[in-house]
């Protein structure tokens, strides 16, 4: 599966579907995709999306991946329990 992922617009494309989302969750989908098959824990997610002194509680990031995968179905994101989330290339 191949993502077109617009900088500048900040979308992701996917069989010519394109798809803007709030900038966390394309963050977060550009990180996973960027760090293919291995797995991503949420307080990696929390280190590398949110700013520094920004207090966030690690079930935010699972609110914001079920929104991802709400408006991106078919994307290859895989939960691994107790670890956090993998992009399954």
């Amino acid at each position: 599966m191949d993502y077109i992922i617009n900088d500048q617009d900040k979308s992701i494309e996917y069989n010519g579907v394109k798809v803007f989302p709030p900038r966390k969750e394309f963050m977060m989908f550009c990180y996973l995709l960027n760090n293919p098959n291995r797995i991503i824990s949420r307080d990696e997610l929390l280190k590398n999306i949110w700013d520094e002194g920004i207090i966030v509680e690690s079930r935010t990031i699972d609110v914001h991946m079920r929104r991802i995968r709400e408006k991106i179905p078919h994307a290859p994101i895989i939960t691994r329990r107790c670890y956090g989330y993998m992009y399954k290339k």
